[in-house]
């Protein structure tokens, strides 16, 4: 029995204390939450930015398929969202559009908080919250566009996407606008 009372018990105390572990993670939370709120609208940005070249290669893949199989298609677009449809004359001489619901050229509906905005040679079109039945914008056949800006905006930042006759876009970010 003498011999294990020769050997003593140590207590280390070498660990964090529950209360300490709590105090930390306290601390980074209210750390990460600032930080995620300085971050804030740069996320909107890229959204518009992602919208803006989303449409601009859509536009120029329609223009690409108009030409390969020549016929005309539009884009209708509502404040909201816009669709691509192809163009097609009737015997009466009407022309129809069909919206192409499927595939690359889906139905597009803007991320919340994003409008759009339109103007056709300068001139504003007016857009309701609906696409309607014609398109606002034409991609002829032999590729050509009539010349278009489509703005982006969410609170006060904006892209702008401008394209020409021949079918050139830029785009450009809120500080060159």
């Amino acid at each position: 029995m003498s011999s294990m009372n020769n050997y003593k018990i140590a207590s280390n105390n070498n660990g964090f204390t529950l209360i300490e572990i709590m105090v930390v993670i306290v601390i980074i939370s209210i750390i990460l939450s600032f930080v995620t709120l300085s971050i804030g609208d740069g996320n909107l940005s890229q959204k518009l930015e992602q919208e803006s070249q989303r449409l601009a290669y859509l536009l120029t893949l329609a223009s690409e398929e108009s030409i390969m199989q020549s016929k005309e298609m539009g884009v209708s677009f509502a404040t909201d969202n816009y669709q691509f449809c192809e163009l097609q004359i009737e015997m009466n001489m009407c022309t129809t559009c069909k919206v192409i619901i499927e595939g690359v050229f889906k139905p597009r509906i803007l991320p919340i908080g994003i409008k759009a905005e339109i103007r056709l040679d300068g001139e504003p079109v007016f857009l309701n919250k609906t696409c309607q039945n014609m398109p606002q914008l034409l991609i002829l056949s032999s590729g050509e566009f009539i010349p278009f800006e489509v703005i982006f905006t969410a609170d006060k930042l904006s892209y702008q996407l401008t394209g020409n006759i021949t079918g050139e876009m830029t785009i450009l970010g809120n500080e060159a606008l």
